[in-house]
């Protein structure tokens, strides 16, 4: 969570939250501001309430069941977004990140991670998936990337984009 550089006012959106591992990370970061989780998994979302418990009763959490398809954008505009492992998943990963940016305040930063899972992954692997990663962030209109490598067998590629000013 270092790398998107929360403050405790933020409000963070992530898609693709699962169990709400990140979410909870976030939340410890972003004390007066609000976090969004949403997963298209009812399963992953239950089990993020459980986690985040507390959060979402104080109102600092809010858990939504949706695809990244239909974002809930009530909640914007964001500071920050948050995708894990998901982007790969996605239909037409550059118009979901296309709308992700416009949820985002300008200058909103936009934090996608991969770390391969394919059998033999290596940190060549993960080079080309952040390649891959950061040519999708620059076609959906972000700006200033910046590519980091999480020291993990195998490395975790992590880019990160800004909306335009």
């Amino acid at each position: 969570m270092g790398l998107l550089d929360i403050q405790p006012a933020d409000r963070v959106i992530e898609v693709g939250c699962g169990p709400g591992v990140a979410v909870a990370a976030l939340a410890t970061r972003a004390t007066r501001g609000r976090i969004v989780g949403v997963d298209h998994s009812a399963v992953m979302i239950r089990q993020a309430r459980r986690r985040n418990r507390a959060a979402v009763r104080a109102g600092r959490v809010r858990l939504v069941h949706a695809s990244v398809q239909n974002l809930p954008v009530g909640d914007g505009p964001f500071d920050a977004a948050l995708a894990v492992n998901t982007v790969g998943m996605w239909p037409e990963p550059t118009a979901r990140i296309r709308e992700i940016g416009r949820m985002l305040r300008p200058g909103g930063r936009f934090a996608v991670l991969s770390q391969p899972r394919c059998p033999g992954a290596t940190a060549a692997t993960s080079a080309t998936a952040a390649e891959t990663l950061a040519e999708t962030l620059t076609d959906a209109g972000f700006e200033r990337l910046r590519i980091e490598m999480l020291d993990l067998d195998p490395p975790a590629a992590c880019v990160i984009g800004y909306t335009p000013l």
